[in-house]
């Protein structure tokens, strides 16, 4: 027998496999508790692996739309101000012109003006 080693009862071993055993689920429930996730990889469940991650890809391809079309009521709501700020500027040179127009005198040279 040489020096390191070590003699275990069978009772002791399966304590010890059992205590290995218990160390390893400790581990993947850790695993999942840090990453939030079930599944982390095809060999925990290649089913559900590989639905998760589709979905998970769906869910960024949804969230680039969402960011597209909240970039485009951006735009839409700059163009309602600026159409806005047009309309405003054309009433004020329709009020301009009806007050030109009513300064007009009743000589010749005003009525051939109008």
């Amino acid at each position: 027998m040489a020096i390191n080693d070590v003699t275990l009862t069978a009772s002791m071993r399966t304590n010890l496999l059992q205590l290995q055993s218990v160390n390893d689920k400790i581990g993947v429930k850790q695993n999942i508790l840090s990453t939030g996730n079930k599944i982390n990889s095809a060999l925990d469940g290649p089913t559900s692996f590989f639905a998760a991650k589709s979905l998970n890809q769906r869910a960024g391809d949804l969230s680039s739309l969402k960011d597209a079309m909240g970039q485009s009521i951006s735009t839409i709501k700059a163009a309602d101000k600026g159409v806005t700020a047009i309309e405003s500027m054309i009433e004020q040179a329709r009020g301009l012109t009806t007050a030109a127009y009513s300064a007009l005198g009743t000589d010749a040279g005003s009525v051939a003006t109008r």
